[in-house]
């Protein structure tokens, strides 16, 4: 049972850790890019290959699509105040969001399948 002051915690924490770990990755996936740079399709395909390389990935793809939801459903339940239409928007955003997981995942998968 959690306190009615309390319910907004939940998400800002979520989307605190989300960010922390997004930005570790890209600061990961710079210092890759900067150090020791794969230009051929092959070389991609073996740096995704490395299990920390792909579970971090997949990891980054949850928290960013984890941290979108929180962003835009909280400016959503904000600032639209007609209902019908805030929950069209809500709709809208969990169906590109989950698509784009989806293909996301299926890219890395993909890119393992190799």
């Amino acid at each position: 049972m959690s306190s009615p002051g309390l319910q907004g915690l939940r998400p800002w924490i979520i989307q605190r850790i989300s960010a922390v770990y997004i930005g570790l990755f890209v600061i990961y996936f710079a210092s890759v890019l900067l150090t020791s740079l794969p230009l051929s399709a092959g070389e991609w395909r073996l740096w995704m290959t490395w299990p920390v390389n792909t579970i971090s990935t997949g990891l980054f793809i949850i928290a960013l699509l984890w941290h979108c939801w929180i962003g835009i459903r909280d400016v959503v339940l904000d600032y639209v105040p007609n209902v019908v239409v805030r929950m069209m928007l809500l709709t809208l955003v969990v169906c590109v969001l989950f698509g784009s997981g989806l293909w996301m995942m299926k890219a890395l998968i993909l890119v393992l399948a190799q």
